[in-house]
């Protein structure tokens, strides 16, 4: 306590340098805070459930695959064995028998996602995100409802009542927490289901982030997915987990599900396996999407942290070195090495508390903007990101470790004082050198290259990507989903819908064009492949079998999104069904498979169909932004029997303003089938450059942060040189020395720290940035014009902050400093 009282004096008596010091690592601190409880959220966090310890994630791999109708989430890579495929979805048939087959080990259940269905509940229509779930899910959660009851043994299989548990959230939104709820019923595409439960509040679905609204048994599977029935073999829907038994392991568990998995598949993949995963998060895809970035982030902000503790180190030996004097008194009055080491080491943990007490601060507002510059929306991510026990004590630690970094040389230095030398006249003893202290500054000016070669870039990335041309306007365009087929509207009846939806959204006022596309472009949304062949080409087969996307559009589209037509005739309503098939293809299309011939005319053969091209329009982007434009073929809905698509309006006013109106009048046509997937084709374009604006915008704002930490290193430094070699100076200026002869060799040491620095830093950042390559566009990680532009910077801005302590030294009356002397 004596210790740290006299701390806190003496870090009074010096404000300068407190503030200096604490501001410093608050901000490093606060960054490291920041983006720790994003870590902690998105890959540390579970499953509010019992015991997430014991789930597990099942999937399966194998190497030519022959699959059909999937629905998950597949990726295939190649290899030294071939193609192998990893999936997330079994067919139903499978789920059944791996669960018998893994009984004594574990119990696995089986779930799978639903998207924008429609509800109507208490007179209102809306679109919710559920589960189906086999009727052992909640029980091999380990859930207990907190109304009502869960699914029992039979409500998964055909022919039972359709029933429905709800969440938390939507029992609080829509019922208001009514206990009344059980037993009413609610409209799941069309189908009335009885409410039988509620689940806990903290559980929303197997992600940590999910926003699950209901969750149905799988026996309503006729009524919510007719399209994949649970007897058939070719239908992979059903994603598992499972609960570990506490006498059963990992490599029982897939010992006994690799055997019957392999036997079931033989016929369609080679070398199939089971692969088990850690389940205490559920699937956890945002795991895997976010984990690099945020290890990168994580990286920075460390880098960052290295450039506070160096620059408090920095300080702090200055300073000490100014208090060597007060060393020597106290230990030629019996101070002991230790007790000096401690004094200087207690006040390293203060300043290092106060900035972490200020960086808690500081992190709470910015986990705020990394969350929606992660999310790519104003909205942010749906993680729980408070400070935490885990983030607090991630802190307190981080707190601890920069102090005994920061504060460890000083300390050393103040227990090796002389008391004899110390004691002597201070004019004796002359200017310390202060190696130890350049060397932090070389140091820190090498870790600000790596961090601005960085954020150049990004910022160069980012910059090519808002550059990139889509081929059409993205501005005042208001995007929404429709889905007639969840109402019961097929074939003719969802064509005939569409079209009266668009005539009504016409007569908005404020609506100049309306459109129908299949998916919102720049989404990263596709469909095609090899898809169709070409009569007029039978050689192309096999591995040169043509390929395209395919995309289906009503006859507004290319108007609409100002797409002009380069040959032939577009799309028109008298393209409808039992009307001749015709297509509009891209110029790349043109340029890959006619290149020497007339397009027009041209067959197009899908299966046993063959549809005409009829116009060229000119290359558009409508996948992703990043790909150069694939060749694409443009059907029309009215032939296509699209089952829901989106609709793009072209507003004179800001798009969402309209959003009321359009709701309206779709309900107007039919009341069942709600907007969903509301937004703005500006904000579409916003979420999927998100990564790259987030490297580009915190990279920098930390590269920044490290650059003037370094300057104030830099500054302080040649600032202690100056005062303390006053006298020095004066004795040169009275014996005729000129200010240039007393600035300049203060302005080379500058530049020559500034250059070991870089000398340092830019062969670092040369390897580093291989780590990244992936995340780049249009820029080499060797780019020479991103590190000559951060080296010439960090040059300017090194002698900017050395020409302050340059000025005053030369500016030293010699009459005032001998009179000091």
């Amino acid at each position: 306590m004596s210790d740290l009282r006299y701390a806190l004096r003496q870090l009074a008596k010096s404000p300068g340098f407190t503030v200096v010091a604490v501001l410093s690592l608050a901000l490093g601190i606060g960054a490291n805070t920041g983006v720790f409880s994003f870590v902690n959220a998105i890959l540390l966090g579970s499953l509010p459930v019992p015991n997430p310890q014991e789930l597990r994630t099942i999937q399966w791999s194998g190497t030519d695959a022959q699959l059909r109708n999937m629905y998950g989430r597949f990726s295939t890579s190649g290899g030294a064995e071939g193609r192998r495929t990893k999936g997330d979805a079994f067919t139903y048939p499978q789920y059944r028998s791996l669960r018998e087959q893994g009984a004594t080990q574990a119990e696995i259940f089986g779930f799978t996602e639903l998207h924008d269905t429609n509800v109507r509940a208490r007179h209102e229509a809306f679109t919710a995100e559920g589960l189906m779930v086999s009727d052992n899910f909640l029980s091999g959660l380990g859930l207990r409802p907190v109304l009502g009851r869960m699914f029992a043994a039979g409500d998964d299989q055909a022919g039972a009542a359709p029933i429905v548990v709800i969440s938390y959230g939507w029992w609080e939104k829509q019922f208001a927490l009514d206990p009344a709820v059980l037993g009413q019923t609610v409209s799941l595409n069309g189908n009335a289901f009885t409410i039988t439960g509620v689940m806990p509040r903290e559980f929303r679905g197997v992600e940590v982030a999910d926003t699950k609204e209901f969750f149905v048994p799988m026996s309503a599977q006729p009524l919510l997915m007719a399209s994949y029935p649970p007897t058939s073999q070719d239908h992979w829907w059903v994603n598992l987990m499972a609960r570990m038994r506490p006498s059963s392991s990992n490599p029982q568990l897939q010992t006994a599900l690799d055997v019957f998995f392999a036997a079931q598949v033989e016929k369609i993949m080679k070398a199939p396996r089971i692969e088990l995963g850690d389940g205490r998060a559920g699937p956890a895809y945002d795991q895997t999407y976010y984990r690099k970035p945020l290890m990168i982030l994580l990286s920075v902000v460390g880098v960052v942290i290295l450039v506070a503790c160096a620059n408090l180190a920095g300080l702090s030996l200055a300073r000490s070195a100014s208090r060597q004097h007060e060393f020597a008194v106290r230990a030629a009055l019996g101070s002991g090495r230790w007790r000096l080491v401690r004094q200087s080491l207690v006040e390293n943990l203060v300043l290092a508390f106060l900035g972490g007490g200020l960086g808690i601060l500081l992190a709470g507002w910015g986990k705020t903007v990394i969350s929606q510059l992660l999310a790519g929306s104003p909205q942010g991510l749906r993680y729980n990101l408070s400070l935490d026990f885990t983030v607090l004590g991630f802190t307190f630690a981080l707190s601890l470790v920069t102090a005994l970094l920061s504060g460890l040389l000083p300390a050393l230095r103040a227990g090796r004082v002389d008391p004899v030398a110390g004691l002597k006249s201070r004019t004796a003893l002359g200017a310390p050198r202060l190696r130890t202290g350049r060397i932090l500054v070389a140091a820190q000016i090498a870790l600000s290259v790596l961090l601005l070669a960085g954020a150049g870039l990004y910022v160069r990335t980012l910059v090519n990507l808002v550059r990139i041309d889509p081929g059409f306007a993205t501005e005042k365009l208001l995007l929404f989903r429709l889905n007639p087929r969840a109402a019961g509207l097929r074939g003719a009846a969802a064509t005939a819908f569409y079209g009266r939806v668009q005539d009504a959204l016409e007569k908005i006022p404020g609506a100049r064009a309306v459109a129908l596309t299949q998916y919102k472009l720049l989404a990263g949304m596709m469909s095609g492949g090899g898809f169709f062949t070409l009569p007029a080409h039978p050689e192309l087969t096999g591995e040169k079998r043509p390929s395209a996307h395919q995309l289906d559009v009503g006859e507004t589209f290319f108007a609409t999104m100002g797409i002009p037509l380069r040959l032939g005739r577009g799309l028109t309503a008298a393209d409808a069904e039992g009307a001749p098939k015709v297509v509009v293809v891209n110029e790349t299309f043109v340029r890959s498979y006619f290149p020497n011939e007339n397009p027009l005319g041209q067959m197009v053969k899908v299966g046993n169909s063959e549809w005409q091209i009829v116009g060229i329009y000119r290359d558009a982007k409508y996948g992703d932004i990043k790909i150069d434009v694939p060749p694409t073929v443009y059907f029309s809905y009215r032939q296509s029997g699209t089952s829901s698509a989106y609709f793009a309006m072209r507003t004179a006013l800001p798009p969402l303003s309209i959003v009321s109106a359009a709701r309206k009048a779709v309900a107007a046509v039919d009341p069942n089938v709600p907007l969903a997937d509301i937004t703005t084709q500006e904000a579409v374009l916003d979420r999927r450059i998100a990564p790259e604006r987030m490297f580009a915008t915190l990279v920098s704002a930390l590269a920044g942060l490290a650059v003037l930490l370094a300057c104030i290193g830099l500054y302080g430094l040649l600032a202690y040189n100056v005062a303390r070699r006053t006298s020095e100076i004066g004795i040169r200026l009275a014996l005729g020395a000129q200010q240039g002869d007393i600035s300049r060799p203060i302005l080379r040491e500058a530049l020559l720290l500034a250059v070991a620095g870089l000398a340092i830093g830019v062969p670092a950042a040369l390897a580093l940035a291989q780590l990244v390559k992936s995340q780049l566009y249009g820029v080499a990680p060797a780019d020479p014009l991103t590190l000559i532009a951060g080296a010439l910077l960090l040059l300017v801005i090194a002698l900017l902050a050395a020409w302050i302590p340059a000025r005053r030294a030369a500016r030293v009356d010699p009459l005032e400093a001998l009179r000091a002397e």
